[in-house]
C-alpha cells in the first residue's frame, strides 16, 4: 500500500475520528506519549534512564497501516521535532532488523491546522512492523544513545498535551485509483 494513497484518507479519517478520542477520552500516563516518553525501566537499569511510573501504552498495530496522533503544546514544536530528529538518527544507526523495519514505514507529518490551540503531529506507519510498539520512543533512542536519553526527556516531557494521544489501526478496503 502506498503512502500517497493512505495519507489523504488517513488524515481525513483522523480529523473525523480523533477529535473525541484525542481530546480527552484517553489520558495516557506521561510515559505513553508517542515518540516522547520512555517505557517503564526495570530497577536494575542505569540511573541515566528515565523511570516513569507506568509502562508506555501499547501501539503495536494490528492492521497493515497504523496512525498515531500526537498533540503538542503551542510553542513546544521545536522540542518535539528535535525528539523526532533524534529518533530518526537512532533508528538509522541501530543494527537491529526490527528497528530498520520500523523506520522504513514510519513518516511524521505536522498539521497546518491547529487542534484546540495545539499542534497536531500525525505519524503514519505503512507498512507496520509486526509486533513493534511505536510508543516506546525513549527506549528506541536509548538503544543507540543511552547517555542522551535523560537530557532529551527533560527537554521534551512537558511538550505533550494531556490526553492528546490517539491511535488508529487501518486495514485497506479498496485502492480507488487502481
Amino acid at each position: 500500500m502506498k503512502l500517497r494513497t493512505v495519507a489523504p484518507l488517513a488524515l481525513g479519517l483522523v480529523v473525523a475520528v480523533s477529535t473525541a478520542r484525542v481530546a480527552g477520552a484517553q489520558t495516557p500516563p506521561p510515559a505513553a506519549q508517542p515518540a516522547a516518553q520512555p517505557a517503564a525501566q526495570p530497577a536494575a537499569q542505569p540511573a541515566a534512564q528515565p523511570a516513569p511510573a507506568a509502562a508506555a501504552a501499547d501501539a503495536t498495530f494490528s492492521g497493515s497501516t497504523g496512525v498515531l496522533l500526537v498533540q503538542v503544546k503551542a510553542g513546544q514544536e521545536a522540542a518535539y521535532e528535535s525528539l523526532i530528529t533524534k529518533l530518526k538518527e537512532s533508528l538509522a544507526k541501530n543494527e537491529k532488523p526490527e528497528r530498520k523495519a520500523m523506520a522504513a514505514g514510519w513518516k511524521v507529518y505536522k498539521s497546518g491546522e491547529p487542534m484546540s490551540g495545539n499542534t497536531l503531529y500525525v505519524h503514519i506507519v505503512d507498512p507496520v512492523s509486526a509486533g513493534q510498539n511505536y510508543l516506546e520512543t525513549y527506549k528506541l533512542i536509548s538503544e543507540t544513545f543511552p547517555a542522551e536519553v535523560q537530557d532529551l526527556y527533560g527537554k521534551t516531557k512537558d511538550a505533550f498535551v494531556p490526553g492528546g494521544l490517539g491511535r488508529l489501526n487501518l486495514t485497506l478496503v479498496s485502492e480507488l485509483g487502481k
